[in-house]
């Protein structure tokens, strides 16, 4: 072989090693954000940045909470240095104010994920620091809001600028947060009103929806149980889960309420647009109220479903 060949042959060969360590170097390396948390990263930046706040991912839970000497049980203090946040929402200061958890279906049925999140969900309550839990269903759009939880954490800001003009005396003192009073965030009046519009014209039985709403008796989420009466022995139902601590802007009951009331009126537009919807029946209706109630400590004021 000429040298013109062998170097020929070295060029090929390093050509070849190099490519082959750049990609096993790009196996090595993991992509931050899934999809799903891509886009809850964007939702969650394009609110912060109208009030001057940030956006952290992946941050661990030791580097945002003190946990030296706080008195965390062992677990839960080997946990917080191990463990971190999806997202971690900081004021101008870098301050924190709440973290958000992308939660996927292993969330519900992996039992490892779900002792994690009991952790995560204990510490945030001893530090009182507020942390949201969403699934995909948070990119939904909702009234004049691009995303549910968009509208969500507008609320949280709104909330902090309401204390702050009370603090200023700008706010009568005995004034209390009321985040539907707040013209043009109740984003979901305009379906109960639609709703009421369509029993008036006789197209259902009911000019509310009933729902009744519950603390799972197993862990710190609150979940609600709604129905509206189309006709005899024809409902149309829908249950929420939300798990949202210390989110006082919205409590974690209000939010599965207004989620679920959403969900009835996008299935009774269909329903009168002669869409195919699953309709249910009383006796499925009484069943599902039967192991609602079961499995929840129901709150206090709830509108009756059925008798």
């Amino acid at each position: 072989m000429c040298i013109a060949d062998r170097n020929k042959s070295k060029s090929i060969y390093v050509t070849y090693f190099m490519k082959t360590v750049m990609e096993i170097g790009n196996y090595r390396l993991k992509r931050i954000l899934n999809e799903p948390e891509e886009v809850t990263n964007k939702i969650l930046n394009d609110v912060t940045s109208k009030y001057e706040a940030s956006v952290h991912t992946k941050i661990r839970v030791a580097d945002v909470l003190e946990i030296r000497n706080s008195g965390l049980h062992d677990n839960e203090y080997k946990y917080a240095l191990m463990a971190h946040f999806d997202f971690l929402v900081t004021d101008k200061d870098h301050i924190p104010k709440f973290a958000v958890e992308f939660d996927g279906l292993q969330h519900k049925t992996d039992a490892s994920a779900i002792r994690r999140d009991e952790l995560k969900n204990s510490i945030c309550c001893k530090f009182d620091l507020p942390l949201l839990r969403i699934t995909s269903a948070y990119f939904e759009k909702i009234g004049r809001f691009p995303t549910i939880l968009s509208w969500i954490t507008e609320l949280y800001f709104l909330q902090e600028i309401f204390y702050n003009a009370k603090d200023k005396g700008q706010i009568p003192p005995d004034e209390p947060w009321m985040w539907f009073s707040v013209v043009g965030y109740d984003p979901v009046v305009r379906y109960r009103v639609f709703i009421e519009k369509a029993y008036e014209k006789g197209l259902c039985c009911d000019p509310l929806i009933g729902f009744m709403s519950g603390r799972s008796k197993d862990s710190k989420s609150y979940a609600t149980l709604s129905i509206l009466k189309l006709q005899n022995d024809k409902y149309i139902i829908d249950s929420v889960e939300c798990l949202a601590i210390n989110y006082f802007a919205i409590p974690a009951r209000e939010i599965a309420t207004e989620i679920s009331a959403y969900n009835i009126y996008k299935e009774f537009k269909k329903y009168l647009e002669r869409y195919k919807i699953n309709i249910s029946t009383h006796d499925e209706i009484s069943k599902k109220q039967r192991d609602f109630i079961k499995q929840h400590k129901l709150c206090a004021y709830n509108l009756q479903l059925i008798e």
